[in-house]
C-alpha cells in the first residue's frame, strides 16, 4: 500500500509482496516445434511490465480481462511487444480461420487468428477498453508505436462454445464487482478433464455461474485449482471476505484453493492461520483438506500446475 508502513508493508517475506494481481498460463502446443506453448495472461495491471519481466513471459497469444479498473487494465499498453511479435496470422490481409491454420502443417491453429493480439473482455468493458485507450483503438495519433490488439467481446462464449486459442480453450464466468459485472475465467487444455478458474474480482456470484462451475467439477471433470477473491477478514462492498470466498469454495469443491486480491491487513502467515481456524465451518472444505486438498492464500509468484 502506497505510504503505509504498517507490518504487512514493510515484510521482508516473498509472500507477502503483492503487487497487483494477474495470472500467466503457458500450455505444451503437442510437440509444435516452431511454437512449443500456448501463452496467455488473465488482467494486465500497472505493474505487468514487472511482472512479465520477472516471470522471463517471451510471447503472448491472447489477453483474458476480468474488468477494467485501473488495477487490472492499466498495464495493457505494455503488451505492445508481444503483438508485434506474435506470429502475422493473416493472408493477403485476411484473417487465416482455425481450419485454414490446421491444414498449414498446425502452424500455429489459433482459431482467434486474425490482425492484432486478441483480448477477450465482456461488453461493458469493451466498450471502455475504447475509451481509456482511444489512441490504440481509433488512431488519431501516430508515432511512439501502438499496440495491435483484436478487441472481443466474451459474452458469446461459454462451456459450449469455448475461446479456443492454441492449445488452451477458455470461457467466461459472470461475476458482481459491487454492481460492476465482471468476467470470472474457466481454462482448461484441449481435450483435458482438468481445469483452473480465476475468479477476481468479485462480491457476489450468481447461482447460474455457480452451477456452471460445479457441472465442470462433476462427472469425470475436475477443478484443480480455484483462485478467488478474497480481500480481507472484514466484509466489503465490492471484494469477497475471506469467509465469503471460502463459502464459495465449499460449494464449488476444488482439489486446491487459493485467496488472492489480499489487501495489507493480514501477513499470508496470518491468513493461513486463520483459514485454518475457520475451515471446520466449511464441511466440503474440511473433507477435500483431509484427502490431501488445500486451502491457502495466494503470492506473487506462486506457480501451479494442472
Amino acid at each position: 500500500m502506497v505510504g503505509c508502513s504498517c507490518a504487512v508493508c514493510r515484510s521482508a517475506k516473498k509472500e507477502d509482496r503483492r503487487y497487483r494481481c494477474s495470472a500467466y498460463i503457458e500450455n505444451e502446443n503437442g510437440g509444435n516445434a516452431e511454437f512449443p506453448t500456448t501463452n496467455v495472461v488473465i488482467d494486465v495491471g500497472p505493474e505487468f511490465r514487472i511482472q512479465a519481466l520477472e516471470a522471463g513471459i517471451k510471447r503472448l497469444d491472447g489477453v483474458l480481462l476480468t474488468h477494467t479498473h485501473a488495477d487490472h487494465c492499466h498495464g495493457l499498453d505494455d503488451v505492445r511487444i508481444f503483438s508485434h511479435t506474435r506470429p502475422d496470422l493473416t493472408k493477403n490481409g485476411e484473417a487465416i480461420n482455425s481450419a485454414d491454420a490446421v491444414a498449414q502443417s498446425q502452424n500455429y491453429p489459433l482459431e482467434t487468428a486474425g490482425p492484432g493480439l486478441p483480448v477477450y473482455a465482456n461488453a461493458g468493458s469493451v466498450s471502455d477498453l475504447m475509451l481509456r485507450f482511444r489512441y490504440v483503438f481509433h488512431h488519431e495519433n501516430y508515432g511512439g508505436g501502438l499496440p495491435k490488439l483484436n478487441l472481443i467481446d466474451c459474452t458469446e462464449f461459454d462451456m459450449g462454445n469455448p475461446v479456443r486459442i492454441g492449445s488452451l480453450e477458455m470461457f467466461p464466468i459472470p461475476m458482481l464487482h459491487g454492481s460492476l459485472e465482471t468476467a470470472g475465467w474457466l481454462v482448461r487444455p484441449l481435450g483435458s478433464k482438468n481445469s483452473a478458474a480465476y475468479l477476481t474480482d468479485c462480491s457476489f456470484i450468481p447461482e447460474s455461474s455457480l452451477k456452471i462451475l460445479e457441472k465442470c467439477n462433476s462427472g469425470g471433470f475436475k477443478i484443480e485449482h480455484l483462485v478467488i477473491d478474497g480481500l480481507r477478514k472484514q466484509r466489503h462492498s465490492t471484494h469477497c471476505s475471506f469467509d465469503e470466498a471460502l463459502s464459495y469454495a465449499d460449494r464449488i469443491g476444488a482439489e486446491r484453493t487459493w485467496l488472492t486480491h489480499i489487501a495489507h491487513d493480514n501477513s499470508h502467515e496470518e491468513i493461513q492461520k486463520y483459514i485454518g481456524s475457520v475451515l471446520p465451518n466449511f464441511p466440503n472444505l474440511s473433507r477435500i483438506v483431509g484427502e490431501g486438498g488445500s486451502v491457502s492464500p495466494a503470492f506473487d509468484g506462486l506457480e501451479l500446475f494442472c
